[in-house]
């Protein structure tokens, strides 16, 4: 059995948003242990990826709904011009803690190389550009928090991590894309948190088609409400 890597960036005044990406975690481990390291949750779509943060809200004594129908604000007309319309759709993700903090999500989830020769942040970037934008039509009255949450599930090439030195090589890998995943989570000036797992490390479990998947990570940006002042 490999080593497991994981760990949550998150301010320590964020006791709520820290227990729920903790419970996360736990989750993920939870369904990779009683699946024997055969399946994970993460190489499957956004709505499998979405389950977990659901789940992770239910295990630790939070209630959540998914992909409910909602009244959402329309998208910015073509004049630029917002007059307030508003229009049906779904929600991603609804979860309340114990204490009545209510927040919403929208989702995404992203498929990223992570190799020595790749682009490492270029699909993550996107999906959280994604997210972001879909987030905006989270009405505010409707939680008192609201997050666009990106789930990343990074892969190598096999034989980027083949040999007998096969576990320096992965983790040497990770940290290296964790490092730049940390320097994403400074930038922009929203507030963002950040949480991965990798159940595993060096198993020749979660290879699929050549390709190594060690486990995933979930950034959370969230929208601050407007405080409704203007200054001259």
């Amino acid at each position: 059995m490999g080593t497991t890597l994981s760990a949550v960036k998150c301010p320590s005044s964020e006791r709520e948003v820290r227990a729920l990406l903790k419970s996360w975690v736990e989750m993920i481990e939870r369904y990779c242990t009683q699946h024997e390291n055969q399946d994970n949750p993460w190489w499957y779509n956004e709505r499998a990826s979405l389950s977990t943060l659901a789940g992770a809200a239910w295990s630790s004594g939070w209630s959540a709904l998914e992909e409910y129908s909602s009244v959402r604000r329309q998208k910015a007309p073509a004049d630029g011009v917002e007059h307030g319309d508003t229009r049906l759709g779904r929600v991603d993700l609804f979860v309340m803690s114990p204490k009545g903090t209510s927040m919403t999500f929208e989702a995404k989830h992203a498929w990223q190389r992570i190799g020595p020769r790749a682009n490492r942040l270029r699909y993550v970037e996107k999906g959280m550009k994604a997210a972001w934008e879909d987030s905006n039509s989270l009405i505010c009255s409707h939680s008192h928090r609201r997050f666009a949450a990106t789930f990343v599930a990074p892969s190598l090439a096999r034989g980027d991590i083949e040999g007998e030195n096969c576990q320096e090589l992965l983790m040497k890998q990770l940290n290296e894309w964790l490092k730049e995943m940390g320097d994403i989570s400074r930038k922009g000036g929203k507030p963002l948190f950040f949480a991965y797992v990798f159940p595993s490390i060096a198993d020749n479990s979660f290879d699929f088609r050549n390709r190594h998947y060690p486990g995933v990570a979930l950034i959370l940006e969230e929208r601050i409400k407007a405080t409704g002042r203007r200054t001259a």
